[in-house]
């Protein structure tokens, strides 16, 4: 039987504005669900919804009940997703729509349908639609350069959530974008380097990586800040295994493990890489531990169950979205979020928190079962409503952002 005595270390990137912060309104939505207000096709339908936000709808509705909170100015605001059916994508997803919520918008929220060739046609019809501003999900870096050119030619601001591009040209190309207003990002390799210290701190030193496709921009620094550190250390890792799809997590790594059941653990570099190793692992009747980095709730259920292998999970929980959505809602406010030379923000070092054994429910309270933030929170998070937020009052958020902090703002 494994102890409860598991960290689970998870990235966040948004905090309340400290004094800044005073109550202002509500939005005119009360929905948490992605894609709540979505048109085409590919909208989330209700079947897609996830379990979290089930559970935090009726909360949302009672947290902000009390809010008026009228715009001067309603935007229609897109985003897409890679698919349905996926916690740590539809998580991000739900983010973005909270924070458009928040502020009263429109949404359009398109599903790529897991297809890296429908991005760009998702795009396309998020703009043909008649968006003032888009939120950009991308999983490889020779897309940029075509999303550039779309919102270029047709005047659409947009921000990067999540994914950056690891090429520093695209970046370059990026910051000289007219209609680039940011990019907020986790810092990737640092959880990579999370994990392969705790493996290092248990004695193992053999290891398995199941991750995602080659190049992509989230997956790729967590491989290979993991293998420089572990391998640094005197631990081999015996194979990585790629996977295409969700589909193929759990078969693939059953084949590594076959070739491998020898190693002391599984690194499982997102959420679903790593609750696909623990089903391969029961699987083979192994005993293998699995760690893992994309914090879910299914993850965070196999951390607490004594009978899996799921020992260590480190993640964001996908709070980049909020905080990209609050940059273009600045930018189509009128009141830009820029650095101090002017340029667009760009932030790619959002590091993990740890929260311990004891501090478990009520993270399971204040983020699980609810959003972390109020409307009223979000909505002094423009320059419009609230002047003393600026460049300097949003690095404060992200830098200041403790758990502990979001559980006292949750109980004033």
């Amino acid at each position: 039987m494994k102890k409860w005595k598991r960290i689970i270390a998870l990235g966040a990137c948004a905090a309340l504005i400290g004094a800044t912060v005073a109550g202002c309104g509500s939005s005119s939505s009360d929905s948490s669900d992605a894609a709540a207000d979505t048109t085409g096709d590919a909208a989330v339908s209700a079947e897609a919804e996830t379990a979290s936000a089930d559970e935090s709808s009726s909360t949302v509705a009672a947290a902000n009940a009390d809010n008026d909170f009228t715009p001067d100015e309603v935007y229609t605001i897109g985003y897409n997703y890679y698919g349905v059916g996926s916690y740590a994508i539809t998580q991000l997803a739900n983010n973005e729509q909270y924070v458009i919520d928040a502020f009263g918008n429109d949404a359009v929220g398109l599903s790529d349908d897991f297809q890296v060739d429908k991005i760009v046609q998702d795009f396309e019809n998020m703009i043909s639609s008649g968006c003032d501003g888009i939120i950009v999900w991308l999983p490889a870096d020779n897309l940029y350069e075509t999303v550039i050119n779309l919102c270029e030619e047709n005047q659409i601001p947009f921000v990067l959530a999540d994914k950056v591009p690891t090429d520093e040209s695209i970046k370059d190309e990026l910051m000289n974008c007219e209609y680039f207003v940011g990019a907020v990002g986790p810092a990737n390799a640092e959880y990579g380097t999370l994990i392969a210290d705790y493996a290092l701190d248990q004695g193992w030193t053999s290891c398995i990586i199941t991750t995602n496709s080659q190049g992509d921009p989230t997956d790729t620094p967590r491989v290979d800040a993991f293998t420089e550190e572990f391998e640094a250390n005197g631990g081999t890792v015996a194979t990585t295994v790629y996977s295409d799809s969700q589909d193929n997590i759990q078969s693939y790594t059953e084949n590594a493990l076959v070739a491998n059941p020898d190693v002391d653990f599984v690194y499982g570099t997102g959420s679903d890489n790593g609750i696909g190793a623990c089903a391969a692992v029961q699987n083979q009747g192994l005993d293998t531990p699995v760690l893992c980095s994309g914090l879910d709730s299914e993850a965070l259920e196999l951390l607490a169950d004594p009978d899996s292998p799921m020992t260590f999970v480190n993640g964001d929980f996908w709070i980049s979205g909020t905080m990209a959505t609050v940059l273009l809602q600045n930018y189509l406010d009128g009141t830009p979020i820029t650095q101090e030379d002017g340029s667009p923000v760009w932030v790619d070092d959002i590091l993990p928190f740890e929260v311990s054994e004891d501090q478990y429910e009520d993270f399971e309270t204040y983020f699980i079962n609810q959003y972390c933030y109020s409307y009223a929170e979000i909505q002094q998070m423009s320059g419009k409503y609230n002047p003393d937020f600026d460049y300097d009052a949003f690095l404060d958020v992200i830098n200041n952002y403790s758990l502990e902090e979001r559980i006292a703002a949750a109980q004033n």
